[in-house]
């Protein structure tokens, strides 16, 4: 049977979802499918590139969504927090693609209240990188066991409050 990226991929987030970001390497990935470290680079050149294709395939369920911007930073978090280090794959994903799920549809949700293509755009960069920022240190507390209850709460506030300066930048020019 033919190696496939798509199988790379699959290892690959099986790997990251057992070990982490970190311990996910292409020999480790290559041991996993029973071929040679070199067969790897015909289908993805690099780890990072590997890593970025792993993110998408986490963040598929935000790929063709519409909804409100808060509702969809709220399914990034789940989705980033049911990984053990998933705000470490998304911040080296986000880095190399900025239109990263879920970036188009805050695009979107953004422009249908006001927003020209782009404030959306820099609105939708500025929701990513607090979100980012944000789930970092909660997957870093929870792993020192240092996570309290009010920190859906907090990232929450984050956001709206981001939000409500979007709406001013709309209704104050």
């Amino acid at each position: 049977m033919a190696l496939t990226a798509g199988q790379i991929v699959q290892a690959a987030h099986r790997l990251v979802a057992q070990y982490g970001v970190q311990d996910v390497s292409m020999r480790r990935v290559a041991g996993e499918l029973g071929v040679q470290p070199g067969a790897l680079y015909y289908h993805v050149p690099n780890k990072q590139e590997m890593l970025r294709q792993v993110a998408h395939r986490v963040l598929e369920p935000l790929r063709e969504v519409s909804g409100e911007p808060l509702d969809l930073m709220q399914g990034l978090r789940r989705l980033i927090l049911e990984l053990p280090d998933g705000g470490d794959l998304i911040l080296i994903a986000y880095s190399l693609d900025p239109e990263l799920p879920p970036v188009p549809a805050l695009c979107a949700a953004l422009q249908s209240q006001g927003q020209d293509s782009r404030q959306a755009s820099d609105g939708a960069g500025v929701l990513m990188r607090y979100a980012l920022g944000a789930l970092a240190v909660e997957q870093n507390a929870r792993l020192f066991g240092r996570l309290d209850d009010e920190t859906n709460r907090v990232y929450e506030q984050g956001l709206i409050a981001l939000l409500d300066a979007e709406v001013k930048k709309v209704t104050h020019g």
